[in-house]
């Protein structure tokens, strides 16, 4: 599910690499990643504290910017591990319960752009999902929507927001259609 997850983020926000971190004492550990390494990716720790990833998790705040090149957060954590200088990054919580449960990242949009509102707002969307996801792995209680419910949802903001639930749509058919 968090493969499908980040990989839905790469795609849908046209960024080169991307992964899903999760808290486990003072680590980030890398739980799916998609772009050009990914098996270099999975399984790797960055200290809790560091890189956009580190600043998202502990804040509970998105953050999208375009790094100057002395920017610590941009070269730090796992884009510090891989050796990279995106010239663009979005991070954003993925929320647990009542907490962040880890951090959807990507970087490096396609074509050297920065990252838009509609790439936040499809993350943060993704993030949710990957929230709920990780606080299943981490074996914590959560609320999970039944088909019903979901389907009601998506009825309610295809009516209300129709480029949000196009956007949504899109990372719900690829995630299932990964089965």
């Amino acid at each position: 599910m968090l493969q499908a997850i980040v990989d839905a983020a790469t795609g849908a926000t046209a960024a080169s690499e991307g992964w899903i971190l999760a808290p486990r004492g003072d680590r980030l550990h890398v739980l799916a990643a998609a772009g050009d390494r990914p098996g270099q990716l999975l399984g790797a720790t960055v200290p809790s504290g560091e890189g956009t990833a580190g600043y998202v998790v502990a804040s509970g705040q998105p953050l999208a910017l375009a790094p100057r090149p002395d920017d610590a957060r941009a070269t730090s954590g796992v884009a510090g591990m891989l050796g990279l200088r995106p010239a663009s990054v979005l991070c954003v919580p993925c929320a647990g319960d009542d907490s962040v449960a880890g951090a959807l990242e990507v970087v490096d949009k396609a074509g050297g752009g920065r990252f838009s509102l509609d790439d936040v707002e499809l993350a943060t969307l993704l993030g949710g999902i990957a929230g709920t996801a990780l606080v299943e792995i981490t074996g914590s209680a959560s609320a999970v929507p039944t088909p019903a419910e979901l389907a009601g949802g998506l009825e309610r903001l295809a009516g209300t927001e129709p480029a949000r639930y196009v956007a949504l749509a899109a990372a719900v058919s690829a995630l299932l259609d990964r089965g």
